[in-house]
């Protein structure tokens, strides 16, 4: 069965590292009680209930058979300091103690002291303080008689103007906030603990990174209290919320992680992944630089690979949610395509003859071979060879066998184009058009139209 806690994304942290374990009714109360972007720091053991310990405050259970959450406002007032044997942690909260104690991300109740402050030893708030003053008072006369004439010679000679002198000189004195914004937390730190501070460091993003108050490296971006105001000089913690110097400060407290995306162009894949993880961009989608085709590791080893490309490009601030696009090439290959090479067009293909169609009975129809043409030429009897049908021939046949064109004599049923002899014979066609041998370029003599 899985965990509600472990599935949201503002229960996430807490329900990996603490071992106290809520109830399915708590966890349901709880879910419904936080807000969209509150997240919860810490959890706690509150005598038979639990607390829950968020950037907005405290929230308590006190019913463990029908859970109900009761909103504590802050900032949180501290009795006493971590102490004990559970190092509990004790507020008052309505006027009545609570002891928290048991967070395995809190064990020694910092995230508590640094939501809140610690109330002065003789301070009324505290249970039973009107009671111990008024009980001090009756038992020791003499002394609050002394102590009343010395404030009112103290006030008489402060004259007039010189007020906050007397309540700053006090133990109840207050201070002005200082502004520690942009500055290293290492120097906010010292500089605050020089004025009287009890300083607390935390992370400014989402990220909850443990980090000390004098820990190097890390910048302030936000501070409670708020610079410009008043505070007292005993028992408030000034708490200070940084990031790492090269990471830009989130837009509000609590806010997603910001990082400014790197130079990656000409880096090999499996250094940049590493770079890329360091600074919480997990998202990476590679592809092919010539092809743009998405890229499959766990296919292929891209460890050697190019970056030629990148998005978003570098320099640019980037929450680490972003998804990083990185274009990659193999090794030795240049991130610049080269030209097509055209592909020569092939040549068309001849269409195919159309197959005869078959006869009805399953034979295909023999194509009928062309008929020869009649050959005509002179014989010494004056008829024709080369032909089934003779051509009629009229007039007188010479002495040499050949159609005489002085004779008057005409040969019938020639074709134009075919041999002829002699050189000037007549003739007429099978459809009756007349015909003269002439003498062909070629040396060869071919019955023609006889126009004349």
């Amino acid at each position: 069965m899985s965990n509600p806690l472990t599935d949201d994304p503002r229960t996430a942290a807490v329900a990996a590292g603490e071992t106290i374990s809520l109830s399915d009714d708590h966890k349901k109360v709880l879910l419904r009680e936080l807000g969209p972007h509150e997240v919860v720091r810490a959890l706690y053991h509150d005598g038979w209930g639990y607390a829950v310990l968020t950037r907005k405050g405290l929230i308590l259970f006190r019913n463990l058979l029908a859970p109900k959450a009761t909103r504590v406002t802050g900032p949180l007032r501290i009795l006493r300091r971590a102490h004990g044997m559970f190092d509990s942690v004790e507020i008052l909260v309505d006027g009545k103690p609570h002891k928290l104690h048991g967070s395995k991300l809190d064990p020694k109740g910092e995230l508590l002291e640094a939501a809140g402050e610690l109330l002065p030893s003789g301070s009324p708030l505290r249970p039973g303080g009107g009671k111990r003053s008024f009980t001090w008072i009756r038992r020791h006369p003499v002394s609050v008689s002394s102590l009343a004439a010395a404030m009112l010679i103290a006030g008489v000679s402060a004259g007039p103007g010189q007020d906050d002198a007397v309540a700053t000189g006090g133990t109840d004195r207050t201070l002005t906030v200082p502004d520690f914004r942009g500055v290293s937390l290492a120097e906010a730190t010292a500089q605050a603990r020089r004025g009287s501070w009890r300083v607390a460091a935390a992370d400014a993003s989402s990220a909850y990174r443990t980090v000390t108050p004098a820990q190097a490296g890390w910048r302030v971006c936000f501070q409670n209290p708020s610079s410009g105001g008043r505070a007292p000089a005993s028992g408030t913690t000034l708490t200070l919320y940084a990031v790492p110097k090269d990471e830009p400060c989130p837009s509000q407290l609590d806010g997603t992680r910001r990082v400014v995306m790197p130079n990656l162009v000409g880096e090999r894949y499996d250094a940049s992944a590493r770079a890329l993880d360091d600074l919480g961009l997990g998202r990476v989608v590679r592809f092919h630089a010539h092809t743009g085709q998405q890229l499959d590791d766990r296919s292929q080893d891209l460890g050697d690979w190019q970056v030629c490309r990148h998005q978003p490009e570098a320099g640019i601030e980037v929450p680490v949610t972003t998804q990083v696009d990185l274009w990659l090439i193999g090794p030795g290959v240049s991130c610049t395509a080269p030209s097509p090479t055209p592909k020569p067009k092939p040549k068309p293909k001849p269409k195919p003859q159309p197959k005869p169609r078959p006869e009805p009975g399953g034979q295909a129809t023999p194509k009928p071979k062309p008929r020869p043409q009649r050959s005509y030429d002179s014989t010494s009897g004056g008829g024709t060879t080369g032909g089934d049908d003779a051509g009629s021939t009229s007039g007188g046949s010479s002495g040499d066998g050949g159609s005489s064109g002085g004779s008057g004599g005409t040969i019938g049923g020639v074709g134009f184009g075919q041999p002829c002899s002699p050189v000037g014979a007549t003739a007429t066609t099978s459809d009756g058009r007349p015909a003269k041998c002439f003498m062909g370029r070629d040396g060869a003599a071919r019955w023609g139209y006889n126009s004349g």
